[in-house]
């Protein structure tokens, strides 16, 4: 008799779910592309368009992979830069020891790199970031 239940609530529940909504690929590579603009929230651009965030998250990791063919040719775009003064002296020597300090502003975080910096490493560095 509980098993007849269950099953009864089981089949309720799945009546209430929303069909699940195919996509067209013009939609989806559209949607990919407002996710990967700098800024942009993955999960906000999910909610805009009403679809599932891990879902969004699979498209776009598929994308980056080339599963919707071969990605565009971009022309690498300049980073922007801020210089900022420092308002102090310094007063540590740990401080001087660290400097010059380099910080570039991604969407999960901040890339800093402490100390001289081969010119080559920041190449590669700015090549990597403005894929």
């Amino acid at each position: 008799m509980a098993r007849e239940a269950q099953e009864q609530q089981d089949r309720s529940i799945a009546s209430k779910r929303r069909p699940r909504r195919r996509r067209a690929l013009a939609e989806k590579l559209a949607i990919i592309r407002e996710c990967l603009q700098p800024g942009a929230s993955l999960a906000g651009v999910a909610l805009a368009h009403g679809a599932n965030a891990n879902m969004v998250r699979k498209w776009v990791v598929k994308y980056q992979a080339g599963g919707y063919g071969p990605l565009p040719e971009v022309p690498p775009s300049m980073l922007p830069v801020v210089v900022k003064r420092c308002g102090g002296r310094r007063s540590s020597p740990s401080l001087a020891a660290a400097l010059p300090l380099i910080e570039i502003e991604l969407r999960r975080g901040v890339l800093r790199v402490h100390g001289r910096t081969d010119p080559t490493l920041l190449r590669t560095l700015i090549d990597a970031l403005s894929v």
